[in-house]
């Protein structure tokens, strides 16, 4: 294993935790705007780099599985975006991180694996705190409930992307590999904008500015990180990794915007992360 993996881990694990607080600066950006612009950047970027230092070209049996992953992370960003809009970054992030959750159940049921009865109990530990998490706004289709929900969806669909790519960086550098994956996720975005009817033109130099550092930090440096990673260490692991982003995020968006976090959030988080350490204690000791 790669000496400098958990390294690289922090590393990402600081960028990401970012992005909450950087979209907060973005209220009049449509989600799949911001979405579209953060992957825009992030491909182009890569691309660049690949005109200037060559890379593999992807193997041909990786196609659909990268297409795939392009579009599971597009509409992880879609959903996480459309969360920050509608509840807390507290809320978005806490409930964004039951991710491993959903990775370690897709591996199951990938490699048709049957689930033991730590793995189970650790799942419905994670769902009593994703269900506090959501307190008065349990059931609810609109306004902090609705966007509980869509924080959910992005992990579902963000552990996804983990999973294929473990599948695919084993005979995959991660620059052929990211370059392609931003680059279908900011195809899916552009078409998901037209089809909302959300123009991508027209915002302010501040707009653009935050929406290419989102590009930048976030995820050249921060998902890039979890996609090199996701080589070395279970892609369990690696969903695992960004526990801490509710942490730094929420205390950036207090210090920032003055942004409380209410106790029973607290509360259902600490299950929610009580729940996680089992499964991924569970995962490595197999």
């Amino acid at each position: 294993m790669n000496k400098w993996i958990y390294t690289i881990l922090l590393v990402g694990l600081l960028a990401i935790s970012t992005s909450p607080v950087i979209a907060r600066l973005l209220p009049l950006v449509p989600a799949a705007v911001i979405a579209f612009w953060r992957m825009a950047a992030a491909s182009a970027m890569l691309w660049s780099y690949s005109s200037i230092r060559p890379q593999e070209s992807l193997a041909t049996k990786n196609i659909r599985l990268v297409l795939a992953a392009g579009f599971l992370l597009a509409m992880h960003f879609v959903f996480w975006f459309g969360a920050l809009k509608l509840t807390s970054i507290a809320n978005t992030t806490v409930l964004g991180i039951v991710a491993p959750a959903f990775t370690l159940l897709f591996e199951r049921l990938w490699y048709n694996r049957k689930l033991g009865w730590i793995t189970i109990t650790a799942l419905l530990i994670i769902l009593v705190g994703g269900i506090i998490v959501q307190g008065d706004d349990l059931g609810s289709m609109d306004g902090t409930g609705l966007g509980n929900i869509m924080a959910i969806l992005s992990a579902v669909f963000l552990g996804s992307v983990f999973l294929i790519g473990a599948k695919v960086r084993k005979t995959t550098s991660v620059i052929t590999y990211t370059r392609t994956v931003y680059a279908v996720s900011a195809i899916v975005l552009l078409v998901s904008s037209f089809i909302l009817d959300n123009p991508l033109l027209g915002y302010t130099i501040n707009n653009y500015f935050w929406l290419f550092i989102l590009g930048l930090i976030p995820t050249l440096i921060g998902h890039t990180a979890f996609s090199y990673s996701v080589k070395f260490v279970s892609p369990t692991v690696i969903a695992a990794f960004p526990l801490g982003e509710p942490i730094i995020a929420s205390y950036l968006a207090w210090l920032l915007f003055a942004e409380q976090v209410p106790f029973y959030v607290v509360g259902g988080g600490l299950i929610i992360f009580i729940g996680l350490i089992i499964l991924i204690m569970n995962k490595q000791s197999e």
